[in-house]
């Protein structure tokens, strides 16, 4: 097999001596074939897409599809690239990439960096990048809003205070009867609240691994502001983990509102519930800012295929087909100008996560990451079920992740 250094210097070469000039004056190999791995969901506007590049730019690459999660898509390149043929090209969920990079599978974005650099929203271009380089070829974005019951509240809630007040004589906990429900216990759900005053999970826009900032003052400020929140959500959140009974006490017309994000519209419109959808409401006259999750094209560093691979990434992320994209499933695009456009004429959920989307950060895409989820998990569930207090459970998490990332060091 041809070594991946090669491979990249060769495409490095090429994209060089087209300095100046358009992307596609790089040519597909000859009898390029190009494995793609996508989300179920999506694969017949993929398939479109394949159409489209050869049709534009008069090529003749040959394409193969295949549905997998992009959780899958990102363990198979890790575990099998290099003893297996995995995709050329294949989309991820941005917290993974710094895991792939580190792991050897993803080649570097050499045809369209500065594009996304120039065009993309903030949160995509960092998202799509490792240690300040660009690897991910950004396709789509989603965060939390808030979804009500618009025959419960008949206004849209811009404060959850005013759902508080609300709450105060509608809720009954033997009833399942709730203001407002979230998987508390999630850190991707409950992150707006911690941050709320402007903490923050790693420095340098969530790139600096030393920089651990969960357990500072701005954070327990915000986790102790939450708990203004028991109020409107008193439900045990362990009976709330699973989202289908979240869902399903919606739907049934027993919670007023709830935290969720664009993957579970589809389950609101057929349960026929009158819901209207919101960006998140402020608390103590702040925005929390949500975590976003960047969907990204990846291309393999195994391909036997780069320039094609790199070119037909670089063509799904463009303005064109993007908002093809969009139109087909609905993915909105991560470029500033495209949700503006978009939101011109568009449906309530996707204008309020859009909205919302201009207030959320992308989750840091460093491996070290992973280490968050379980130790802050513990703590919320301390601090919201057991009454602790917010330095106490911080400090004890901090510790944990610290220990975590040592010992892989």
């Amino acid at each position: 097999m041809t070594s991946t250094w090669i491979k990249a210097a060769l495409l490095t070469s090429l994209v060089s001596m087209a300095s100046g000039v358009l992307a596609q004056d790089v040519q597909p190999e000859s009898e390029a074939d190009l494995l793609i791995w996508t989300d179920k969901t999506t694969l017949e506007y993929m398939k479109f897409a394949a159409s489209e590049f050869n049709k534009d730019f008069n090529y003749d690459v040959q394409f193969t599809f295949r549905g997998l999660a992009p959780m899958d898509a990102a363990s198979r390149m890790i575990q099998d690239g290099g003893s297996a043929r995995v995709a050329d090209v294949a989309e991820i969920e941005h917290d993974l990439l710094g895991r792939l990079v580190v792991a050897g599978g993803v080649m570097e974005n050499l045809v369209s960096a500065d594009d996304i650099s120039r065009s993309f929203m903030p949160s995509a271009v960092t998202a799509s990048q490792y240690k300040g380089v660009s690897y991910g070829f950004p396709v789509s974005f989603s965060t939390l809003a808030l979804f009500y019951n618009k025959d419960l509240l008949a206004e849209k809630p811009k404060t959850f205070e005013e759902i508080i007040d609300f709450s105060s004589n509608f809720n009954d906990y033997k009833e399942n009867r709730y203001g407002l429900l979230w998987d508390v216990q999630n850190y991707y759900e409950s992150r707006m609240f911690l941050t709320l005053y402007g903490a923050y999970e790693f420095g340098k826009n969530g790139t600096d691994a030393k920089d651990l900032g969960i357990n500072s003052a701005l954070a327990q400020k915000g986790l102790y502001a939450m708990k203004a929140l028991r109020k409107a959500n008193s439900s045990n959140p362990s009976d709330m983990r699973n989202p289908q009974v979240r869902r399903g006490l919606f739907n049934e017309g027993k919670v007023a509102a709830i935290i969720d994000g664009p993957w579970a519209i589809q389950g609101y419109n057929n349960s026929g519930i009158n819901y209207g959808v919101a960006p998140i409401p402020t608390l103590d006259g702040k925005h929390p800012r949500t975590f976003s999750t960047v969907r990204e094209a990846v291309v393999s560093s195994y391909s036997q295929y780069p320039r094609a691979a790199q070119l037909f990434a670089s063509y799904i992320s463009s303005d064109e087909m993007l908002m093809k994209r969009y139109e087909m499933t609905k993915a909105i695009p991560p470029v500033s100008a495209l949700m503006e456009k978009i939101m011109k004429k568009t449906d309530e959920a996707t204008y309020a996560i859009i909205t919302q989307g201009f207030s959320s950060d992308a989750m840091p895409s460093i491996p070290e990451m992973g280490y968050l989820w379980s130790p802050m998990a513990s703590a919320i569930t301390a601090m919201w079920v057991n009454d602790q207090q917010p330095k106490q459970v911080l400090d004890h998490a901090k510790k944990i992740i610290e220990e975590q990332i040592a010992f892989q060091e």
